[in-house]
Protein backbone atom coordinates (compact mmCIF):
# COMPACT_ATOMS: atom_id res chain seq x y z
CA UNK A 1 0.00 0.00 0.00
CA UNK A 2 1.19 3.55 -0.61
CA UNK A 3 0.80 7.15 0.56
CA UNK A 4 -2.44 7.65 -1.90
CA UNK A 5 -4.00 3.95 -1.09
CA UNK A 6 -3.88 5.08 2.62
CA UNK A 7 -5.26 8.44 2.55
CA UNK A 8 -8.03 7.05 -0.13
CA UNK A 9 -8.90 4.11 2.45
CA UNK A 10 -8.97 6.69 5.85
CA UNK A 11 -11.09 8.64 3.39
CA UNK A 12 -13.33 5.77 2.99
CA UNK A 13 -13.62 4.30 6.55
CA UNK A 14 -14.04 8.71 7.66
CA UNK A 15 -16.72 8.76 4.81
CA UNK A 16 -20.12 9.15 7.05
CA UNK A 17 -18.16 11.63 9.30
CA UNK A 18 -18.65 15.17 9.66
CA UNK A 19 -16.76 17.37 6.67
CA UNK A 20 -14.85 19.46 9.05
CA UNK A 21 -14.12 16.17 11.16
CA UNK A 22 -13.00 14.41 7.72
CA UNK A 23 -10.95 17.23 6.78
CA UNK A 24 -8.43 17.43 9.99
CA UNK A 25 -8.03 13.63 9.89
CA UNK A 26 -6.90 13.66 6.33
CA UNK A 27 -5.15 16.69 7.07
CA UNK A 28 -3.56 15.55 10.07
CA UNK A 29 -2.28 12.35 8.17
CA UNK A 30 -0.59 13.89 5.70
CA UNK A 31 1.31 16.05 8.16
CA UNK A 32 2.07 12.32 9.09
CA UNK A 33 3.45 11.38 5.89
CA UNK A 34 5.41 14.81 5.35
CA UNK A 35 7.03 14.31 8.70
CA UNK A 36 7.96 10.60 8.10
CA UNK A 37 9.65 11.79 4.56
CA UNK A 38 11.70 14.76 5.96
CA UNK A 39 12.83 11.76 8.78
CA UNK A 40 13.98 10.06 5.61
CA UNK A 41 11.15 7.18 6.14
CA UNK A 42 9.89 5.43 3.56
CA UNK A 43 6.14 4.97 2.69
CA UNK A 44 5.50 1.79 3.98
CA UNK A 45 7.29 2.42 6.88
CA UNK A 46 5.17 5.85 7.75
CA UNK A 47 2.49 3.44 7.24
CA UNK A 48 3.04 0.47 9.63
CA UNK A 49 4.16 2.80 12.69
CA UNK A 50 0.39 4.75 11.98
CA UNK A 51 -1.56 1.15 11.63
CA UNK A 52 -4.59 0.11 9.00
CA UNK A 53 -6.90 3.08 8.46
CA UNK A 54 -9.71 0.67 9.38
CA UNK A 55 -7.84 0.87 13.62
CA UNK A 56 -7.55 4.34 13.10
CA UNK A 57 -11.16 4.77 12.10
CA UNK A 58 -12.69 2.32 15.02
CA UNK A 59 -10.33 3.85 17.84
CA UNK A 60 -11.48 7.83 16.67
CA UNK A 61 -14.85 6.24 16.51
CA UNK A 62 -14.79 4.31 19.99
CA UNK A 63 -13.31 7.51 21.72
CA UNK A 64 -15.76 9.51 20.50
CA UNK A 65 -13.70 12.11 18.90
CA UNK A 66 -15.43 12.30 15.73
CA UNK A 67 -19.39 11.69 14.99
CA UNK A 68 -20.78 10.43 11.96
CA UNK A 69 -23.47 12.51 10.34
CA UNK A 70 -27.30 10.76 11.24
CA UNK A 71 -30.71 10.91 8.07
CA UNK A 72 -30.46 13.39 6.02
CA UNK A 73 -29.00 16.47 7.64
CA UNK A 74 -25.86 17.92 6.38
CA UNK A 75 -24.20 21.30 6.80
CA UNK A 76 -25.26 24.06 9.47
CA UNK A 77 -28.40 22.79 11.34
CA UNK A 78 -28.86 26.47 12.53
CA UNK A 79 -29.04 27.67 8.52
CA UNK A 80 -31.45 24.92 7.47
CA UNK A 81 -34.06 26.47 10.27
CA UNK A 82 -33.41 30.18 9.30
CA UNK A 83 -34.16 28.73 5.78
CA UNK A 84 -37.13 26.63 6.80
CA UNK A 85 -38.51 29.32 9.32
CA UNK A 86 -38.15 32.00 5.97
CA UNK A 87 -40.14 29.54 3.84
CA UNK A 88 -42.88 29.37 6.15
CA UNK A 89 -43.09 32.94 6.57
CA UNK A 90 -43.39 33.23 2.68
CA UNK A 91 -45.60 30.46 1.89
CA UNK A 92 -47.10 29.23 4.00
CA UNK A 93 -48.14 32.03 6.87
CA UNK A 94 -49.72 34.35 4.29
CA UNK A 95 -52.46 31.31 3.64
CA UNK A 96 -53.31 30.64 7.06
CA UNK A 97 -56.20 32.75 7.28
CA UNK A 98 -57.18 31.52 4.23
CA UNK A 99 -56.76 28.29 5.57
CA UNK A 100 -58.65 28.99 8.54
CA UNK A 101 -62.07 30.32 7.08
CA UNK A 102 -61.86 27.55 4.18
CA UNK A 103 -61.59 25.02 7.15
CA UNK A 104 -64.26 26.79 9.24
CA UNK A 105 -67.16 27.31 6.41
CA UNK A 106 -66.47 23.75 5.70
CA UNK A 107 -66.87 22.19 8.99
CA UNK A 108 -70.19 24.60 9.42
CA UNK A 109 -71.26 23.51 6.50
CA UNK A 110 -70.87 19.75 7.27
CA UNK A 111 -72.66 20.49 10.86
CA UNK A 112 -75.79 22.59 9.22
CA UNK A 113 -76.26 19.53 6.75
CA UNK A 114 -75.89 16.95 9.90
CA UNK A 115 -77.97 18.79 11.73
CA UNK A 116 -81.02 18.58 8.64
CA UNK A 117 -80.51 15.05 8.06
CA UNK A 118 -81.31 14.89 11.84
CA UNK A 119 -83.96 16.98 11.79
CA UNK A 120 -85.40 14.39 8.46
CA UNK A 121 -84.68 11.20 11.01
CA UNK A 122 -86.50 12.60 13.53
CA UNK A 123 -89.67 13.51 12.00
CA UNK A 124 -89.15 10.17 9.51
CA UNK A 125 -88.29 7.69 11.97
CA UNK A 126 -90.50 8.73 15.31
CA UNK A 127 -93.75 8.58 13.25
CA UNK A 128 -92.77 5.35 12.60
CA UNK A 129 -91.61 3.87 15.43
CA UNK A 130 -94.87 5.36 17.24
CA UNK A 131 -97.37 3.70 14.80
CA UNK A 132 -95.12 0.35 15.07
CA UNK A 133 -95.53 0.48 18.57
CA UNK A 134 -99.01 1.05 18.39
CA UNK A 135 -99.94 -1.74 17.12
CA UNK A 136 -100.35 -5.67 17.67
CA UNK A 137 -97.30 -5.81 15.82
CA UNK A 138 -95.19 -9.61 15.36
CA UNK A 139 -92.01 -8.63 14.76
CA UNK A 140 -90.79 -12.86 14.67
CA UNK A 141 -93.09 -15.30 14.31
CA UNK A 142 -91.39 -17.80 16.93
CA UNK A 143 -92.27 -14.64 19.84
CA UNK A 144 -95.46 -13.42 21.22
CA UNK A 145 -96.28 -10.12 20.10
CA UNK A 146 -95.01 -6.60 21.36
CA UNK A 147 -97.23 -5.79 24.62
CA UNK A 148 -99.43 -2.84 23.56
CA UNK A 149 -98.15 0.41 24.74
CA UNK A 150 -100.09 3.18 26.44
CA UNK A 151 -101.63 6.43 24.78
CA UNK A 152 -99.51 8.62 27.34
CA UNK A 153 -96.07 6.74 26.67
CA UNK A 154 -96.77 6.59 22.66
CA UNK A 155 -97.73 10.71 23.09
CA UNK A 156 -94.60 10.98 25.33
CA UNK A 157 -92.37 9.29 22.83
CA UNK A 158 -94.15 11.49 19.90
CA UNK A 159 -93.67 14.50 21.24
CA UNK A 160 -90.03 13.43 21.73
CA UNK A 161 -89.11 12.88 18.23
CA UNK A 162 -90.83 16.41 17.31
CA UNK A 163 -89.22 18.70 19.54
CA UNK A 164 -85.89 16.83 18.83
CA UNK A 165 -86.28 17.03 14.85
CA UNK A 166 -87.33 20.75 16.15
CA UNK A 167 -84.10 21.19 17.84
CA UNK A 168 -82.10 19.70 15.17
CA UNK A 169 -83.82 21.94 12.77
CA UNK A 170 -82.94 25.21 14.24
CA UNK A 171 -79.52 24.31 14.85
CA UNK A 172 -79.17 24.15 11.62
CA UNK A 173 -81.05 27.27 10.79
CA UNK A 174 -78.06 28.65 13.18
CA UNK A 175 -75.50 27.12 11.77
CA UNK A 176 -76.11 28.05 7.99
CA UNK A 177 -76.85 31.60 9.25
CA UNK A 178 -73.25 31.84 10.64
CA UNK A 179 -71.88 30.29 7.15
CA UNK A 180 -72.49 33.69 5.63
CA UNK A 181 -71.02 35.83 8.13
CA UNK A 182 -67.41 33.42 7.39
Amino acid sequence: MNKTEFIDLLRYYFSKAKKDDLTEILYDYEEHFRIGAEQGLTEQEIIESLGSPKDIYEAYMSEGVISERKGLLKGNIQEMVERAQESFKTTVQPQLPYMARSVSKTVILASGVLSYILTVLFWFVTPILVYLLSIVWQPFTNLPPLPVISPITLAALAGFGFCGGLTFFFIGKEIMKWRNHV
